[in-house]
């Protein structure tokens, strides 16, 4: 099985190496706004965050990077999420006119937009909202109506948001396509419920995060030790994991279920895109978990230049080691340049079994958590110094 195990893992990362240079594709997040018209006790964002939002300005200037960065690469999906998205309003714009204004560019390949719902649970609000929105783009917009446990927004029937914007999306000429989005906690069955209720609806189902106000309920959060292969501490989430795992790296169920979780979660981080994927709100960031690091800013929204990514990266090559061969393998390779104290806690993040990590965002939260501990700091300040 290692051996299989080991031809399985240079097999696909021959496939990475051998790919098209990087930053051909983008897939941007915005966050428009952190501010949100509801407090979940799970919210990615912490109730007491600072409450941030573009300013029209910004956003303005936002429109004029991905022009930029469009002459040199294929935006494939544009992300507009918050905090709560629909609420954002800055000078005279508002959200539909943002969405416009990047459908307008005729650049992006897929624009989505998430939402917890408020908005949408009155029937009017919504039509007047889609019939605004659609009058003013020619192609479909992917919009999610995020349902969960920790949200509170389920009853037996559904959920009010989710009805109105089905009834609406059915009406003609209305250019969105719903979404139905699941957090899911292990011992969730919102996925099960739902597809009961709302049977064809394609549903997003992503674990819970421990990231903002969840960082107190990791104890619900689909996670995996870095030793040994069980993997049912995943809870209810397990089926959705296998599900994209097999996908994505072409394996079978029984390899699924027994190769080591460290060896799943190193090569299904070679697909979060890492680097493709900045996060923006007032600046540009490499990604989420680097996003307070002064060190991870691109640049400031209105200075993005199509080298802006790729000159950034070619600095720190721990970053470009961890999109070619995956998060642990890059981070065992350069292991002999951490100092004692880290390396141990290193060693004690890799084999300690009551040790786990969430499966949120493929590879991102084991990255968040070794950023946590210090390693791909010191990775970074060793790269750093010895470039001067």
């Amino acid at each position: 099985m290692l051996k299989r195990l080991f031809n399985y893992t240079q097999s696909i990362k021959g496939r990475w190496a051998s790919k098209e240079p990087a930053f051909t594709e983008l897939y941007p997040a915005l966050q428009i706004t952190n501010g949100c018209n509801k407090q979940c006790k799970g919210c990615l964002r912490s109730a007491n965050a600072y409450s941030y939002k573009m300013s029209d300005e910004q956003f303005r200037k936002y429109l004029e990077d991905l022009h930029r960065l469009g002459e040199s690469a294929l935006l494939k999906y544009q992300f507009v999420t918050g905090g709560e998205p629909t609420i954002w309003q800055s000078g005279n714009m508002d959200i539909v006119d943002a969405l416009t204004a990047l459908f307008d560019l005729n650049l992006i390949e897929t624009i989505s937009m998430p939402s917890n719902g408020r908005v949408f649970e009155d029937i009017n609000y919504t039509r007047e909202f889609f019939k605004r929105l659609s009058s003013r783009i020619s192609r479909k917009a992917l919009v999610g109506i995020s349902i969960s446990e920790y949200q509170g927004n389920l009853s037996e029937s559904g959920y009010i948001a989710m009805d109105n914007l089905l009834t609406v999306s059915r009406e003609p000429g209305m250019q969105v396509t719903p979404i139905i989005l699941v957090t899911m906690a292990v011992d969730d069955n919102v996925d099960k419920r739902l597809q009961k209720i709302y049977p064809g609806v394609p549903q997003r189902v992503v674990p819970l995060a421990p990231l903002g106000d969840a960082e107190g309920l990791e104890g619900l959060c689909p996670s995996l030790s870095l030793t040994g292969n069980d993997k049912s501490t995943l809870g209810n989430y397990l089926p959705h994991y296998k599900k994209e795992v097999i996908s994505k790296l072409g394996i079978s169920e029984s390899d699924f279920d027994i190769f080591p979780n460290s060896a799943i979660i190193d090569l299904f981080s070679l697909y979060i895109h890492g680097g493709d994927s900045p996060f923006v709100d007032d600046k540009w960031h490499y990604c989420l978990p680097y996003k307070d690091d002064p060190r991870f800013d691109l640049c400031n929204v209105g200075e993005m230049r199509s080298g802006t990514i790729p000159d950034f990266l070619e600095e720190i090559d721990i970053l470009n080691c961890i999109r070619a061969e995956g998060i642990l393998s890059a981070v065992d390779e350069h292991k002999d340049e951490l100092s004692a104290e880290t390396r141990d806690k290193l060693e004690y993040m890799l084999n300690t079994p009551d040790q786990k990590v969430s499966v949120a965002y493929r590879g991102c939260m084991v990255c968040k958590k070794m950023y946590d501990y210090g390693i791909i700091k010191e990775l970074v300040d060793g790269n750093s110094s010895s470039k001067r």
